[in-house]
This record gives C-alpha cells, sequence and structure tokens, in this order.
C-alpha cells in the first residue's frame, strides 16, 4: 500500500479573515503584520472548532 500525502499549512495557501480582510497566512511574517504564533494558532482555532450549529 502506498499512500501520499501533503501538507496544509498557511505558507503553503492564501487565507484572510472574511469580515476583516486580515492576511491569516505568510505575510503576516512577510510584511510584519503582527504576532505570527499568535495568527497561526488562531487559524488552528477556526479549523478545530465545532461547527457553528454545536456552539453555544
Amino acid at each position: 500500500e502506498i499512500v501520499v500525502g501533503d501538507e496544509i499549512s498557511m505558507d503553503s495557501m492564501r487565507l484572510w479573515d472574511k469580515e476583516t480582510g486580515a492576511s491569516l497566512d505568510k505575510d503576516v511574517y512577510r510584511f510584519s503584520k503582527g504576532d505570527v504564533m499568535e495568527t497561526y494558532a488562531g487559524v488552528a482555532e477556526r479549523i478545530l472548532a465545532p461547527p457553528l450549529d454545536d456552539r453555544v
């Protein structure tokens, strides 16, 4: 069996906040737009968050 995979990271895609337009990808680092670790942690929280229907 051969399994081929690829990584998904903020360095390999473009991400912006839909409401604010804030950059959530490598531009945070490249253009000193904020704290990289804080931004990446925020993206991880969004990905791992429960579906909107399950939120209180």
